[in-house]
């Protein structure tokens, strides 16, 4: 949370800056491993940017293909010798899976909605990555329509909300074994009847992001200082009432 405030175009001093970064790093490990912005520096900035737009869309499918992939090729050459049984393999492939998309959701949703992240400059709209790129026109906009909107719907909205119901199911089943060791990331942290919790965190870091990236659209710095303020107040309280008709 402390880093995505980071992306709020306030005149943050140097320390507040690193501050912000560090925090990226060790939160997040998707901002270090997913941005090849440093591989990217042959090409125009608009070209690698619509590139790594690309290559997110299908982030969450290759992670799945990769630790499904990792998991069978151990099972197959050193299943016999570590004695790894049949619930074993399928405990420690769920959990990779359910450990790297934990760790680049917070990178998704924030390079997901920068291509939305446009500024004003006269009568037009230009992306901030790139300031040549006119918004919603030509390319950006078949960008926008044919990979913004799938990642939103399916990454954004979708993967808390599949975390949300996979804990809800396995509510009656969040003692045993196999079930901590597989979606334990997602409620383990949180005291009795509040393992859901996480979906309200999800939505935290998404409203942090998108203060931060619509708040360019209004154009008003300020108030994106406000609102995303007024959004900690709100999503920190302990909505117990909510919480029990909602989710039980």
């Amino acid at each position: 949370m402390i880093s995505l405030a980071g992306g709020l175009p306030l005149q943050w001093p140097e320390p507040v800056t690193i501050m912000f970064q560090t925090m990226a790093t060790v939160s997040s490990a998707g901002t270090t491993l997913l941005v090849p912005d440093c591989e990217l520096t042959h090409m125009k900035t608009a070209d690698a940017f619509f590139m790594k737009q690309i290559f997110f869309t299908f982030v969450v499918p290759l992670i799945v293909i990769i630790c499904l992939s990792g998991w069978g090729c151990i099972r197959l050459t050193c299943g016999k010798c570590c004695h790894l049984k049949e619930k074993q393999y399928k405990n420690y492939t769920v959990l990779s899976i359910v450990l790297m998309l934990f760790l680049c959701y917070p990178t998704l949703v924030k390079l997901c909605l920068s291509m939305l992240k446009c500024v004003k400059v006269g009568e037009s709209r230009y992306l901030m990555a790139d300031l040549q790129e006119v918004c919603f026109e030509g390319r950006h906009m078949e960008y926008l329509l044919l990979l913004t909107l799938p990642q939103f719907l399916f990454v954004v909205i979708g993967l808390p909300l599949v975390g949300f119901t996979i804990v809800r199911r396995n509510k009656e089943k969040l003692k045993q074994k196999d079930v901590r060791m597989r979606y334990g990331l997602l409620f383990l942290g949180y005291r009795d009847g509040r393992e859901q919790w996480e979906l309200i965190i999800a939505i935290r870091k998404v409203a942090i992001v998108a203060i931060g990236t619509f708040g360019t659209l209004v154009g008003a710095v300020d108030l994106q200082g406000k609102n995303e303020l007024l959004l900690l107040i709100v999503l920190c309280n302990d909505f117990k009432k909510f919480h029990t008709n909602f989710f039980f």
